[in-house]
């Protein structure tokens, strides 16, 4: 039986190949493209050669993610708005072999509340026709009883109509599950992502999930950037709970917000990871700053656990940030460091470790051992010692700073000497250059923070180091790459 591919979006679309053949196709039964001409470019070859372009532009920028994530999440605007953005998250799963799509995307026309199924026929867009897998709708609803069909509310939906020239371009041979999702109660995300991960498994790499879903809307540059960093962050660590919250106070915004929740749960319970593929907003893609839309590419994936070192689990992360922050307060206050004896294993492995000070979301000091010289509870001990102190960028930390000042830690998995550039995973590896007597480093998150790309990246680590941007070129430079396990109070 071949696979399924499910893609989250606003909506979501579910596509199973090989299960029983589907009735023929009449004209009745294929659903028009209702945004070509205005989203995207309503001529086939024009269409064919944008989505090219973008494709073409970003594929060095994504890293090969071995043998390809289950489910991404795009954005849906214009493409002139969000099309290049959107291209990172089709690199990634470019060229493999998913059967089968399925869509989630949100209603911006009607109301809905839980899920609205497409399930059956064909969708066209100038570039062809793409089947509905209406074999996994059926079995998809009979798992997820808030899973209805509702023909008629995609009639004017774009969320997921968008998705389909960079499918058609990406995949060969596929089938779509469309859905859009409205808001529901938690019990029912969490059956929702049951049935979802069922699918997933019983096909697995065969379906790809496409969550279709925009950020920010509307505020001045610098705030999208700020809150759409909160939620990518909140995204990238998997945490649905403080997401589904900051959306409810306003603090977040996700106009995809039910795909993308549903995709984090799934996720999680996949034991998978997320990696930030590319943010960017219309005011980096359009021009106009004072009111902006903000559009990020996002992986899920099962992650290569070899090399990649021990991770921690909750209870050993708050334990070394409640090491850290007693060191600090204890440091600042008396000079003097505690006297702490810890039991958990994986503390006393010898780790490479950062500790990093931010007051109000700016940096107040960061320092590190790149290489495991000292057990893991005892580096985060001398790091906070030296991040509040010994940050030559920066005065000592003072008392009155500490009731403002949030730590964050970072765990390193040893350093890697790369053979090709390919290698590096922005947003997942950091860079350690060392080129002569020099030698400088970034963490993960800073590529992240910055929205950098592979090659801005290597130009900021040499500038780290003392170098010149382009010093990473010369085959005298060492460019190593490692993975950080990343958390905060």
């Amino acid at each position: 039986m071949a696979g399924i591919l499910i893609l989250l979006t606003a909506a979501t679309v579910f596509t199973a190949a090989g299960i029983a053949a589907q009735t023929e196709e009449t004209a009745a039964q294929v659903k028009k493209p209702a945004f070509a001409g205005s989203f995207y470019p309503a001529d086939k070859l024009s269409l064919r050669v944008l989505v090219d372009n973008n494709l073409k532009e970003t594929e060095k920028e994504v890293a090969d993610i071995s043998p390809g994530p289950f489910a991404i999440m795009a954005p849906h605007a214009g493409y002139v708005y969000s099309g290049k953005v959107a291209a990172y998250a089709y690199n990634a799963i470019k060229g493999k072999g998913y059967k089968t799509v399925i869509l989630l995307g949100p209603s911006h026309q009607e109301a809905l509340r839980g899920i609205a199924l497409y399930p059956s026929g064909a969708w066209e867009t100038p570039l062809g026709r793409v089947q509905i897998d209406s074999a996994v709708g059926r079995k998809l609803a009979s798992m997820c009883r808030n899973i209805k069909d509702n023909t008629g509310i995609f009639s004017k939906e774009h969320s997921l109509e968008v998705q389909l020239p960079f499918l058609q371009r990406t995949l060969q041979d596929f089938r779509i599950v469309p859905l859009l999702v409205g808001p529901m109660e938690e019990k029912d995300y969490r059956a929702f992502a049951d049935a979802l991960k069922t699918t997933l498994q019983r096909s697995k790499g065969k379906v790809l999930l496409v969550v279709s879903s925009d950020m920010s809307h509307y505020h001045p540059y610098p705030d999208a950037v700020r809150m759409d960093s909160s939620t990518l962050k909140l995204i990238g660590g998997l945490n649905w709970e403080a997401l589904a919250k900051g959306l409810r106070q306003g603090g977040n915004e996700l106009c995809g917000a039910p795909g993308v929740l549903t995709a984090m749960m799934v996720t999680k319970k996949l034991g998978g990871e997320a990696r930030l593929l590319h943010y960017a907003n219309s005011g980096d893609t359009a021009g106009d700053r004072s009111r902006v839309v903000g559009y990020g590419s996002v992986a899920f994936f099962n992650p290569d656990k070899k090399n990649t070192g021990p991770l921690l689990g909750n209870s050993e992360k708050n334990k070394l940030l409640s090491i850290s922050r007693k060191t600090l307060e204890e440091y600042v206050s008396t000079r003097t460091v505690p006297d702490i004896t810890v039991s958990e294993q994986k503390l006393l492995e010898r780790m490479g470790a950062f500790v990093t000070l931010n007051i109000h979301g700016q940096l107040r000091g960061c320092i590190g051992y790149i290489k495991p010289v000292a057990p893991l509870y005892k580096a985060v001990i001398d790091m906070t010692v030296a991040a509040s102190s010994n940050d030559m960028r920066f005065r000592p930390v003072t008392k009155g700073e500490l009731k403002d000042i949030t730590i964050e830690i970072s765990v390193l998995t040893p350093l890697k000497l790369i053979n090709s550039l390919n290698e590096i995973q922005v947003g997942t590896h950091g860079l350690y250059i060392v080129y002569g007597n020099n030698s400088g480093l970034l963490l993960p998150q800073v590529a992240t923070r910055y929205h950098w790309g592979r090659e801005e990246f290597l130009k900021q680590t040499c500038v780290k180091a003392g170098l010149p941007e382009g010093a990473w070129k010369d085959k005298e430079a060492k460019i190593y790459t490692f993975s950080a396990q990343i958390f905060s109070e």
